[in-house]
């Protein structure tokens, strides 16, 4: 931006508190901030003064990209914060925080905007309208408690579009009394609502009020001599004890209180954070932040703060961070309008919860340089083409997990589709994924796209946790093996799937050319380049996992078709044969004995089968 036309700009920002955009010359939000005073704040980033607490570097940046600024005036800090996280929300500006947990911790999570909620975990924390409970270290115990909620308040965790519309027999839970089947009208929504109520208050670690509450139903339900209902709650009774004798940690249960070390170096900052339960430590979460180059230290803790704690509810009573920061009293503000209780944002000087401190600050700076060495050892290479793509690309995330999704349908059978995993830029064949398409005919590819991504990214709700590595982890990209109509299918699947938050684009066949929300017309980059070649190769290996298994599937098929003409081969004959030989030629090449090494093949099957060949 023109100095001239900087400093008219910065003339009439308001000394108000609000909100501020910065634009680029597409007129694109690369960056949403709140402040106080707006004149002050804005002013900050293109004036340095030593103690300032903002980078020299921020001149540089900005004074670049910055093409337009913008800005919304509130009536307080707290509306500004309030106004910020949803504008960073929406628009996922590149140059504000970028949070990476090293671990990926499950939550239990109740989807409070639907009208009948279901109970899961998970580990996706980007769920529209979901409270969550949580982390959960151990997933064990975690899936336990989670089964025995269920089991007593039958609340479902199914994603049935429309519950209480279905004109269909109510599911196999309903049967085995894990859900109440709101699906057909089996309970009311008002009794439906109390059971959620009482698993949340369970989770908040409020058993001994719910405890009373359901002694109180049963109470009453025996008096009116409705027994049957009583005995249902004496039994939840007796489930409630259980759990909070043998999971009380799990639970977390009484005094919560959380450390934040953070340690900032360049272009990144790590905090290291350490959750205390009754005093015991029970988790610790190391977590990487980017862009910080283009942030001071209060951007940093308060932004890690809004997005980490925004949508959880057992908040802990304190947050203890290393030092003060601009904001402080707004966002205990926010976090009590947010949570409903008094959440206080402390700095310990002395004694042990110093001591913490300046533990969760050394484990901070040691994360930090166990990135570092990493980045800079075997992979930096391949890290530093994949920051290239990111930038080429205008990518929210770094690409370091890529799924790539293609469809093999040869003439109208067999139509079946493949998901290729690279990370850091190299194969993770166990990730790999066969799909047989289930719900379209035809030949619409377009429609077997969606069926197939819709089924990989229900995983990211999905309740069982005993699988690593695979569905259960979010990419950063996801990569279509197709052109513009294939990306614009996928990516309506993204946006109704709510997970708009993962990078997609698409790669045509022959021309090469990329299609992405910065390039929805298409973008051709240099085929020679180590970032193009790591998208060809994914690319490849999964329109060949796809060919593979469609070969494979139709292989089976057309021995299954030659064994009809066998005498004495039936269906469990076929599956038996199946198993072993993958397509006609390889069980032509078979002999006699070795036929009779397949389960269930007689002698004389084998000559049958033998003969059928070799007449």
């Amino acid at each position: 931006m023109e100095h001239g036309k900087l400093k008219k700009i910065l003339d009439i920002l308001p000394h108000k508190p609000g909100v501020y955009l910065f634009k680029d010359e597409s007129g694109k939000i690369i960056y949403v901030g709140k402040a106080k005073d707006i004149n002050k704040r804005v002013r900050s980033y293109f004036t340095h003064k030593k103690d300032q607490d903002l980078p020299v570097s921020r001149i540089n940046v900005f004074f670049h990209r910055v093409k337009k600024i913008d800005y919304i005036v509130t009536d307080n800090e707290v509306e500004a914060l309030v106004l910020e996280s949803s504008l960073i929300k929406k628009n996922h500006p590149r140059y504000n925080v970028d949070l990476k947990d090293d671990k990926s911790y499950p939550f239990m999570v109740i989807t409070e905007n639907e009208k009948y909620p279901r109970l899961f975990l998970t580990r996706n924390r980007n769920i529209k309208g979901a409270r969550y409970f949580g982390p959960y270290t151990n997933v064990r115990p975690a899936r336990n408690v989670l089964e025995t909620l269920r089991k007593s308040f039958k609340v479902r965790d199914c994603r049935q579009p429309r519950p209480g519309k279905n004109n269909q027999g109510p599911c196999l839970n309903y049967h085995i009394s894990l859900c109440s089947a709101p699906c057909i009208g089996k309970i009311s929504e008002k009794e439906y609502r109390q059971n959620i109520e009482y698993i949340s208050m369970f989770l908040k670690g409020k058993s001994s009020i719910v405890a009373d509450r359901v002694l109180k139903d049963m109470e009453r339900h025996a008096k009116n001599q409705e027994f049957e209902k009583a005995a249902e709650l004496k039994n939840i009774l007796n489930n409630i004890q259980s759990i909070y004798q043998q999971q009380k940690i799990m639970l977390q249960s009484g005094k919560i209180w959380d450390v934040l070390g953070v340690c900032k170096q360049g272009g990144s900052a790590a905090i290291s954070f350490f959750s205390y339960r009754d005093g015991e430590l029970a988790v610790v979460n190391n977590f990487l932040i980017s862009n910080t180059q283009y942030m001071g230290y209060s951007d940093i803790i308060s932004g890690f703060i809004t997005r980490y704690y925004e949508g959880i509810n057992n908040m802990p009573a304190v947050i203890y961070v290393p030092r003060d920061f601009e904001g402080m009293e707004a966002l205990m503000d926010w976090l009590k309008g947010q949570k409903g209780k008094n959440i206080e944002i402390k700095v310990p000087r002395r004694g042990e919860k110093k001591k913490i401190m300046d533990m969760a600050n050394r484990n901070a700076r040691l994360y930090m340089e166990k990135k570092k060495f990493e980045k800079d050892s075997g992979h930096s290479r391949l890290y530093n083409e994949l920051l290239k793509l990111r930038k080429v690309l205008e990518l929210r995330n770094i690409p370091r997990r890529m799924e790539c999704y293609d469809i093999s349908n040869l003439g109208q059978s067999f139509a079946v589709g493949s998901m290729a995993v690279f990370v850091d830029g190299s194969p993770v064949k166990e990730n790999y994924r066969h799909f047989k398409i289930r719900e379209i005919g035809g030949q619409d590819d377009y429609a077997m796209l969606g069926e197939v991504l819709a089924r990989r990214l229900a995983y990211l709700e999905h309740d069982r946790m005993d699988i690593e590595n695979s569905f259960y982890i979010a990419p950063d990209m996801i990569i279509i093996d197709g052109g513009k109509g294939q990306y614009n299918r996928a990516l309506e699947v993204l946006e109704r799937e709510k997970a708009a938050g993962i990078d997609l684009i698409s790669i045509a066949k022959k021309e090469e050319i990329i299609f992405s929300r910065s390039y929805p017309e298409g973008i051709k980059l240099d085929l020679d380049s180590p970032y193009m070649r790591i998208i060809t190769n994914i690319r490849d290996e999964a329109h060949h996992f796809a060919v593979s298994y469609h070969r494979k599937l139709r292989g089976k098929h057309m021995v299954w078709s030659i064994l009809d003409e066998i005498k004495g081969i039936g269906p469990r004959k076929k599956r038996y044969i199946n198993q072993h030989a993958g397509s006609v030629d390889e069980l032509r090449g078979y002999s006699i004995e070795k036929l009779m090494n397949i389960k269930g093949i007689s002698y004389r099957d084998a000559l049958n089968i033998y003969n059928y060949f070799h007449k």
